[in-house]
């Protein structure tokens, strides 16, 4: 049996600014595939971009900062990427073919409303 320390299940959830389309975000990333590669992360950010105070205290955790390609498609809130340092792309071709044999799909159904605010 894996040492529990080498499981993805057991790693935490890495908290993170993210940077793009000229938007601040706060979400979580976290390594999901380490025994094939560790670039590949789950991506979760807020919905919205957040406030500069929000920012800020994320900030004073010295937690990462990561900036996202900005020709990615990041609306909503999962997301599957490719980390490398400081960023994030598209997976590869090989990273999305090992991905796709082996992950769930997650729908999230995104809507307008007075709550959420546009999309």
């Amino acid at each position: 049996m894996k040492d529990l320390e080498e499981d993805w299940r057991a790693k935490e959830l890495r908290l993170v600014v993210l940077h793009w389309r000229n938007d601040v975000y706060v979400g979580y990333v976290k390594e999901i595939a380490p025994e094939y590669s560790k670039e590949i992360v789950l991506v979760y950010k807020s919905f919205n971009p957040v406030e500069e105070r929000l920012i800020d205290a994320v900030r004073k955790k010295d937690n990462e900062e990561v900036y996202a390609d900005d020709s990615m498609n990041l609306v909503g809130r999962y997301h599957l990427a490719r980390k490398l340092e400081d960023r994030l792309t598209f997976l590869t071709p090989e990273q999305e073919s090992y991905m796709s044999k082996r992950m769930l799909r997650v729908y999230e159904m995104i809507m307008e409303d007075k709550i959420l605010g546009d999309f």
